[in-house]
Parts: structure tokens; C-alpha cells; sequence
């Protein structure tokens, strides 16, 4: 190994330590799950190639549901970005973290409606790392309404050897009819796929 490939590890590594007690400390004040002071974006790799897939789609209006801290949705580059997430507290982080940069919903996945006016076009919809603790039929009630208004979904699906702590490994079975599967993408060591869902309607 290069000396250049050790230092970039080096800081990739001290840029992980940094930006998890900086999250530590932002927590203290908005009381957020630990986990995501644990997982800042320079620590998960997935995220980054999140941001990758999303921005090649060159999409003008994208969505984040299950958004955390917003560090996937906050990179991408849409004039509108919309991040909603379940926790009132981490959206409060949030919209501390992307000030002017994005609406920030505390919500749950059936709000998009209400959010975005019915004749806009979601033209990327993120959804990964938390549908795993849904049921199939949970999460397929949540995803197909969305999806007549829908051009590209993210999505990751979990190994089927994959770690045991993850609830559902979905299949994804129920976009059979709905979308065809324009990409998948895999981050070295993390037992998941990252799929890119172009819907037909």
C-alpha cells in the first residue's frame, strides 16, 4: 500500500472520530437517537454512494423518507429537497445542520402528498437503512401510492445471508409490474444492495 492511500486512511479515519463527537455534542442538545451520532455520513460509505446514484439521475425534485440527520438528502443536488423522517427530534437536528438548504418534515411516508403538489414529479425517491424493521406488506403500502407520481426509486435490499439483526430482507417482489430495475450497486464489506427502481407508469 501507497504512502498516499495510508494517509487518506489515516484521515478518513480521524474524519470519523471528528464528525461522531461533533454529532455527540449536537445530540446533547437535540436528544436524538444515539445511533445516529454513531453513523455520520464520512463513517458509512453507503451514504456517499447514495448521493452518487441520486445525482446521476440529475433529478430536480427529490425526496428522503427516513432522512435521519439529512446527510444523504442535504448532498443531493435538486432545487427542492424534501427530507421527513418519523423523529421529531432528529428533523430538528436537521434543519439545524441544512439551514436554508431543504424542508425538513417530521412525518411519516403517507405526508408526501400533502408536501408536494399533485402535479409535481418526485424524480428521485430515497428510501434505505430503515425499511428493513417493515414487513413486506407494510412497506408496500407505503411505497406503490407513491409511485404513480414517482420516476426513480432507492432502495436497499439486504443479503440473504446478511446480518440476522436486520428484520426483513425485502425482495421487492410487489414493484415486479410497477418498475424495472435500472441499476444495482454494492459498497465493499456491507452485505446490501443498492438498487435504482425506474417506475413504468
Amino acid at each position: 500500500m501507497s504512502h498516499g492511500s495510508i494517509a487518506l486512511q489515516n484521515w478518513s479515519r480521524l474524519r470519523c472520530r471528528i464528525d461522531r463527537l461533533w454529532l455527540h455534542a449536537l445530540r446533547l442538545f437535540f436528544r436524538f437517537d444515539p445511533w445516529h451520532a454513531a453513523a455520520p455520513y464520512s463513517c458509512r460509505p453507503y451514504k456517499a454512494l447514495v448521493v452518487e446514484l441520486a445525482n446521476a439521475l440529475q433529478p430536480s425534485l427529490a425526496v428522503e423518507i427516513g432522512c435521519g440527520l439529512g446527510e444523504i438528502i442535504g448532498r443531493i443536488n435538486a432545487a427542492d429537497r424534501f427530507g421527513v423522517d418519523a423523529d421529531h427530534r432528529v428533523i430538528r437536528a436537521a434543519r439545524f445542520l441544512h439551514c436554508g438548504r431543504g424542508f425538513w418534515i417530521h412525518g411519516e411516508g403517507n405526508c408526501i402528498d400533502s408536501l408536494v403538489a399533485p402535479e409535481c414529479k418526485i424524480d428521485c425517491l430515497i428510501m434505505v437503512n430503515w425499511i428493513h424493521s417493515l414487513s413486506p406488506e407494510h412497506l408496500s403500502d407505503l411505497v406503490v401510492p407513491l409511485l404513480p407520481r414517482t420516476r426513480f426509486l432507492i432502495v436497499d435490499a439486504i443479503d440473504a445471508d446478511g446480518p440476522s439483526s436486520y428484520r426483513h430482507k425485502h425482495d421487492f417482489e410487489f414493484l415486479s409490474k410497477l418498475a424495472r430495475m435500472r441499476s444495482v450497486s454494492r459498497v465493499p464489506g456491507d452485505p446490501r444492495r443498492f438498487i435504482v427502481f425506474e417506475t413504468v407508469n
